[in-house]
Protein backbone atom coordinates (compact mmCIF):
# COMPACT_ATOMS: atom_id res chain seq x y z
CA UNK A 1 0.00 0.00 0.00
CA UNK A 2 1.21 3.47 -0.82
CA UNK A 3 2.36 5.17 2.40
CA UNK A 4 0.42 8.41 1.82
CA UNK A 5 -1.75 10.33 -0.59
CA UNK A 6 -0.18 12.49 -3.28
CA UNK A 7 0.66 15.93 -1.91
CA UNK A 8 -2.25 18.34 -2.13
CA UNK A 9 -4.17 20.73 0.07
CA UNK A 10 -6.63 17.93 0.72
CA UNK A 11 -3.96 15.42 1.76
CA UNK A 12 -2.40 18.06 4.04
CA UNK A 13 -5.74 18.74 5.78
CA UNK A 14 -7.18 15.22 5.84
CA UNK A 15 -9.18 14.08 8.87
CA UNK A 16 -9.78 10.50 9.92
CA UNK A 17 -7.11 8.88 7.79
CA UNK A 18 -6.46 5.38 9.05
CA UNK A 19 -4.86 2.24 7.82
CA UNK A 20 -7.25 -0.22 6.23
CA UNK A 21 -6.52 -3.92 6.19
CA UNK A 22 -4.97 -5.43 3.08
CA UNK A 23 -6.72 -8.38 1.52
CA UNK A 24 -5.18 -11.63 2.67
CA UNK A 25 -6.55 -15.05 1.99
CA UNK A 26 -10.11 -15.59 0.92
CA UNK A 27 -13.13 -13.48 1.81
CA UNK A 28 -16.69 -14.47 1.03
CA UNK A 29 -19.24 -11.72 0.45
CA UNK A 30 -22.40 -10.93 -1.47
CA UNK A 31 -20.77 -8.20 -3.58
CA UNK A 32 -17.17 -7.14 -4.17
CA UNK A 33 -16.73 -3.53 -5.29
CA UNK A 34 -13.42 -2.68 -6.97
CA UNK A 35 -12.24 0.91 -6.62
CA UNK A 36 -12.23 3.23 -3.62
CA UNK A 37 -13.24 6.48 -5.30
CA UNK A 38 -16.63 8.18 -5.00
CA UNK A 39 -18.32 5.68 -7.30
CA UNK A 40 -16.99 2.57 -5.56
CA UNK A 41 -17.48 3.97 -2.05
CA UNK A 42 -21.00 5.13 -2.82
CA UNK A 43 -21.89 1.80 -4.42
CA UNK A 44 -20.53 -0.12 -1.44
CA UNK A 45 -22.47 2.09 0.98
CA UNK A 46 -25.71 1.73 -1.03
CA UNK A 47 -25.32 -2.05 -0.96
CA UNK A 48 -24.38 -2.21 2.73
CA UNK A 49 -27.37 -0.02 3.63
CA UNK A 50 -29.58 -2.56 1.85
CA UNK A 51 -28.14 -5.45 3.86
CA UNK A 52 -25.64 -6.86 1.39
CA UNK A 53 -22.35 -8.16 2.80
CA UNK A 54 -20.02 -5.92 0.80
CA UNK A 55 -16.25 -5.84 0.42
CA UNK A 56 -14.48 -2.92 -1.25
CA UNK A 57 -11.03 -3.35 -2.79
CA UNK A 58 -8.68 -0.46 -3.62
CA UNK A 59 -5.15 -0.91 -4.99
CA UNK A 60 -3.81 2.32 -3.45
CA UNK A 61 -5.68 4.25 -0.75
CA UNK A 62 -9.31 5.26 -0.47
CA UNK A 63 -9.83 8.52 -2.34
CA UNK A 64 -6.43 8.05 -4.02
CA UNK A 65 -7.26 9.45 -7.46
CA UNK A 66 -9.51 12.25 -8.61
CA UNK A 67 -12.09 11.57 -5.91
CA UNK A 68 -9.66 12.65 -3.21
CA UNK A 69 -8.24 15.70 -4.93
CA UNK A 70 -10.81 16.99 -7.41
CA UNK A 71 -11.45 20.49 -6.11
CA UNK A 72 -14.59 19.55 -4.18
CA UNK A 73 -17.18 21.37 -6.25
CA UNK A 74 -20.72 20.16 -5.62
CA UNK A 75 -22.21 21.74 -8.69
CA UNK A 76 -25.67 21.95 -10.18
CA UNK A 77 -26.54 20.18 -13.41
CA UNK A 78 -24.21 18.44 -15.83
CA UNK A 79 -20.83 19.49 -17.17
CA UNK A 80 -22.60 21.03 -20.14
CA UNK A 81 -25.28 23.68 -19.84
CA UNK A 82 -28.85 22.33 -20.09
CA UNK A 83 -29.31 24.17 -23.40
CA UNK A 84 -26.27 22.36 -24.86
CA UNK A 85 -27.57 19.03 -23.55
CA UNK A 86 -30.95 19.75 -25.19
CA UNK A 87 -29.18 20.27 -28.53
CA UNK A 88 -27.48 16.87 -28.15
CA UNK A 89 -30.61 15.03 -27.00
CA UNK A 90 -33.96 16.73 -26.50
CA UNK A 91 -35.45 19.31 -24.18
CA UNK A 92 -37.19 16.50 -22.24
CA UNK A 93 -33.98 14.49 -21.84
CA UNK A 94 -32.12 17.64 -20.84
CA UNK A 95 -34.69 18.17 -18.08
CA UNK A 96 -34.42 14.52 -16.97
CA UNK A 97 -30.63 14.82 -16.78
CA UNK A 98 -30.98 18.06 -14.81
CA UNK A 99 -33.34 16.34 -12.35
CA UNK A 100 -30.97 13.38 -12.05
CA UNK A 101 -28.09 15.73 -11.20
CA UNK A 102 -30.24 17.45 -8.58
CA UNK A 103 -31.06 14.05 -7.03
CA UNK A 104 -27.34 13.23 -6.92
CA UNK A 105 -26.54 16.55 -5.24
CA UNK A 106 -29.28 15.92 -2.68
CA UNK A 107 -27.93 12.41 -2.04
CA UNK A 108 -24.46 13.79 -1.28
CA UNK A 109 -25.89 16.36 1.14
CA UNK A 110 -28.10 13.73 2.78
CA UNK A 111 -25.20 11.33 3.25
CA UNK A 112 -23.07 14.05 4.82
CA UNK A 113 -25.85 14.91 7.27
CA UNK A 114 -27.01 11.36 8.01
CA UNK A 115 -23.55 9.94 8.60
CA UNK A 116 -22.01 13.03 10.18
CA UNK A 117 -19.26 13.21 7.54
CA UNK A 118 -16.82 15.96 8.53
CA UNK A 119 -15.95 17.27 5.06
CA UNK A 120 -16.40 21.03 5.50
CA UNK A 121 -19.49 21.28 3.28
CA UNK A 122 -20.05 24.94 2.50
CA UNK A 123 -23.17 26.05 0.62
CA UNK A 124 -23.07 28.17 -2.50
CA UNK A 125 -20.99 28.72 -5.60
CA UNK A 126 -20.48 32.29 -6.71
CA UNK A 127 -19.76 32.76 -10.42
CA UNK A 128 -18.10 36.13 -10.92
CA UNK A 129 -17.82 37.95 -14.26
CA UNK A 130 -14.36 39.36 -14.89
CA UNK A 131 -15.46 41.02 -18.13
CA UNK A 132 -18.63 43.06 -18.65
CA UNK A 133 -19.87 40.75 -21.43
CA UNK A 134 -19.59 37.75 -19.11
CA UNK A 135 -21.94 39.32 -16.56
CA UNK A 136 -24.83 39.28 -18.99
CA UNK A 137 -24.11 35.67 -20.02
CA UNK A 138 -23.88 34.46 -16.42
CA UNK A 139 -27.02 36.31 -15.38
CA UNK A 140 -28.92 35.04 -18.45
CA UNK A 141 -27.88 31.49 -17.51
CA UNK A 142 -29.23 31.97 -13.98
CA UNK A 143 -32.51 33.31 -15.35
CA UNK A 144 -32.80 30.39 -17.81
CA UNK A 145 -32.38 27.89 -14.94
CA UNK A 146 -35.06 29.66 -12.92
CA UNK A 147 -37.46 29.93 -15.87
CA UNK A 148 -36.95 26.64 -17.75
CA UNK A 149 -35.85 24.29 -14.96
CA UNK A 150 -37.72 25.75 -11.98
CA UNK A 151 -34.39 26.00 -10.18
CA UNK A 152 -34.96 28.59 -7.46
CA UNK A 153 -31.60 28.30 -5.70
CA UNK A 154 -29.78 30.50 -8.20
CA UNK A 155 -29.97 34.25 -8.58
CA UNK A 156 -28.22 37.07 -10.36
CA UNK A 157 -25.74 39.21 -8.47
CA UNK A 158 -25.19 42.83 -9.46
CA UNK A 159 -21.78 44.42 -9.75
CA UNK A 160 -22.46 46.36 -6.53
CA UNK A 161 -23.50 43.27 -4.56
CA UNK A 162 -20.49 41.36 -5.91
CA UNK A 163 -18.22 44.13 -4.62
CA UNK A 164 -19.89 43.90 -1.20
CA UNK A 165 -19.54 40.11 -1.13
CA UNK A 166 -15.89 39.99 -2.21
CA UNK A 167 -14.51 43.33 -1.10
CA UNK A 168 -13.31 44.01 -4.64
CA UNK A 169 -14.80 46.07 -7.44
CA UNK A 170 -13.04 44.21 -10.28
CA UNK A 171 -16.03 41.96 -11.06
CA UNK A 172 -19.00 42.98 -13.18
CA UNK A 173 -21.66 40.90 -11.47
CA UNK A 174 -22.50 37.23 -11.81
CA UNK A 175 -24.72 34.72 -10.07
CA UNK A 176 -24.95 32.86 -6.77
CA UNK A 177 -26.04 29.22 -6.77
CA UNK A 178 -27.04 28.56 -3.15
CA UNK A 179 -27.97 24.97 -3.95
CA UNK A 180 -24.43 24.13 -5.02
CA UNK A 181 -21.43 24.07 -2.72
CA UNK A 182 -17.93 22.96 -1.91
CA UNK A 183 -16.63 20.12 0.20
CA UNK A 184 -13.31 18.55 1.14
CA UNK A 185 -13.29 15.63 -1.33
CA UNK A 186 -10.78 13.42 0.49
CA UNK A 187 -12.59 13.80 3.81
CA UNK A 188 -15.87 13.08 2.03
CA UNK A 189 -14.41 9.89 0.51
CA UNK A 190 -13.07 8.74 3.88
CA UNK A 191 -16.41 9.59 5.48
CA UNK A 192 -18.20 7.40 2.96
CA UNK A 193 -15.78 4.59 3.79
CA UNK A 194 -16.43 4.94 7.52
CA UNK A 195 -20.20 4.99 6.93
Amino acid sequence: MTPRHIESYYAATVKGLKERPALTGRIDCDVCVVGGGFTGLSTALHLAERGFDTVLLEAERLGWGASGRNGGQLGSGQRKDPEEVAQLTSKEDSRRLWDLAEEAKALVKDRIARHGIDCDLKPGILSAAYKPAHAGEIQAYAEMLRRDFDYREIRSVSREEMAEMLGSAIYHGGCLDSGAGHLHPLNYALGLATA
